[in-house]
């Protein structure tokens, strides 16, 4: 795992997908299985990114050795301890979130699912979005326990061309402390405790700026090196 997997700071790996959509027949339930069961031993949490598509395919529910179109998403979130359904915080977003908690309800437990508002801003439902999309998910989707998330495009800006995780590019980040309050609060569920927890970002805060330090150089080197390439072919 430590070999395919890139890491991105300390304490943090990431295992990309596939590179092509088309290439979705080369994922089979048992191979994911193994992956995640994998990675589960080699990290204390581990996070799959998931689409929301969760059709199965009835035709092929006889052949089990036959891939299935969905099987990344369904074998996913049959592992799960959590799901975390994240709606974007528009008219058009959060309509789609509810019917898709209606569909994910059939194939998760109702109580293992957390809902995430992502990219919550005011230009796109109003003065105090935050009480207005609260408001509206209760009336329309009975749902009272959920966290949201702000639009902090130029941080995470930031931080895709760095290339360097949101913590690093930016601690002041208001999307990031909304990141951080969710991640803590899912780890205090797996009995993990705020002051464990406080330790842990003490001791990784000197690392992950040095580590932040390091990505910059290295990418501006990158950069320098590119310029100097076009120069000489020129």
């Amino acid at each position: 795992m430590r070999d395919v997997s890139a890491e991105v700071e300390p304490n943090l790996r990431v295992l990309t997908g596939i590179s092509q959509a088309d290439r979705w027949p080369e994922l089979r339930d048992a191979a994911l299985e193994n992956v995640f069961d994998v990675a589960r031993s080699c990290a204390d949490f581990t996070i799959i990114d998931c689409a929301g598509v969760l059709e199965a395919d009835e035709e092929l529910s006889f052949d089990t050795t036959a891939p299935r179109r969905n099987a990344g998403t369904l074998t996913a979130l049959a592992a799960a301890d959590t799901v975390y359904a994240v709606g974007a915080a528009d008219p058009i977003g959060l309509q789609r979130l509810l019917r898709g908690l209606d569909e994910l309800r059939e194939h998760v437990p109702g109580d293992s699912i957390r809902v995430v508002i992502n990219k919550l801003r005011s230009s796109a439902v109003g003065p105090a979005p935050e009480r207005r999309v609260r408001a509206s998910l209760a009336r329309f989707g009975g749902l009272g326990d959920l966290v949201t998330v702000p639009d902090d495009r130029a941080a995470c800006d930031q931080a895709l061309l760095r290339g360097l995780a949101l913590r690093t590019a930016n601690r002041n980040s208001t999307a990031r402390t909304a990141i951080h309050g969710l991640a803590a609060g899912l780890a205090r569920d797996f009995g993990f405790s705020s002051r464990a927890l406080q330790r842990v970002a003490d001791k990784q805060g000197g690392k992950m700026r040095e580590w932040g330090r390091l990505r910059s150089f290295r990418s501006m080197w990158r950069l320098r090196r590119a310029v100097r390439d076009i120069g000489a072919a020129e």
